[in-house]
């Protein structure tokens, strides 16, 4: 199947003709290839009679890629799916470019996504193995390194977290007016380390779908040639590439770092109110009823 940046029939783009229709086709004209950014810059803003006159490619590749993540971090904030089928041990690793997490829920049987909480009460500690003196020495294997089980947190979690959800066992914890939202809800909760790039979720959502919603720095791909930037960015990554290589080459006056800066700067913030523009239409519809008085 043709990928971004190669042309494409109508035909071909509606009806994913081909052997293994993948549906790879579908949205890709708003985005170009870090291998496009990249091949652009080096024609159009680098040679003798330019503000740069030399930069090698690996240099370029580095800062493009530096860009591409203070635009995700900054403007763009593209949130990503990730579902799995909860376990038996009930550990669901952390998607591979998750940078920051946005929501965690489960999928009903009508398709709707209910909202699981975050329970602050606990936490996934690293245990270690303990000997069975009196001591309780940290063992140690033949490479002086200690030795690590499961911690007690975890299994008690699992145990701990059986029964009927819709009784909450810690719904007195607090008092009635005190109570913590992620203890006293029937739709679970869930503990993440993000150290050791894990979620640990509750017993009763054994065997549930889940999405894990996140912020991507936008690097899940290696190579230039998979990494993919919106169109509405494309000029502050240029803007971008001129500022930081020109703030790290020796000679270059302050005053013309500071402004290719401010040029990165104003880009940036262009491409903030072009990739999070409001619509009067959804503005509208959100503000309705703001307004009345509940009784």
């Amino acid at each position: 199947m043709p990928t971004i940046g190669q042309s494409i029939t109508q035909r071909e783009y509606y009806t994913n003709s081909g052997d293994n229709p993948t549906y790879d086709n579908w949205g890709t004209y708003q985005y170009m290839l870090l291998e496009d950014i990249i091949n652009n810059f080096l024609l159009t803003y680098v040679g003798d009679d330019k503000l740069i006159n030399k930069v090698e490619r690996y240099e370029v590749i580095f800062h493009a890629k530096r860009a591409i993540q203070e635009l995700h971090y900054d403007a763009l904030r593209e949130i990503q799916g990730f579902e799995l089928e909860v376990p038996d041990t009930l550990k669901i690793p952390l998607p591979h470019d998750f940078v920051s997490l946005v929501k965690v829920g489960y999928v009903s049987e009508d398709g709707m996504i209910f909202t699981i909480n975050q329970n602050f009460n606990s936490s996934t500690p690293k245990s270690y193995l303990q000997d069975g003196t009196v001591h309780k020495n940290i063992l140690f294997d033949n490479n002086d390194n200690a030795l690590r089980g499961t911690p007690v947190v975890e299994e008690n979690w699992r145990e701990g977290t059986e029964g009927d959800v819709d009784k909450p066992t810690r719904e007195h914890a607090g008092g009635r007016y005190g109570l913590d939202p992620a203890t006293t809800n029937g739709n679970g909760s869930y503990l993440i380390d993000k150290d050791q790039g894990f979620v640990l979720f509750s017993s009763n959502l054994k065997g549930k779908n889940i999405v894990i919603e996140y912020v991507s720095d936008g690097l899940y791909g290696y190579a230039e040639s998979e990494i993919k930037i919106h169109k509405l960015a494309e000029t502050f990554m240029y803007d971008y590439l001129v500022s930081t290589i020109l703030k790290g080459k020796f000679g270059v006056q302050e005053f013309v770092v500071r402004r290719a800066q401010k040029q990165a700067s104003a880009s940036l913030r262009n491409a903030k109110i072009r990739l999070n523009s409001i619509k009067l239409g959804e503005l509208t519809q959100l503000l309705k009823g703001k307004n009345k008085w509940i009784k």
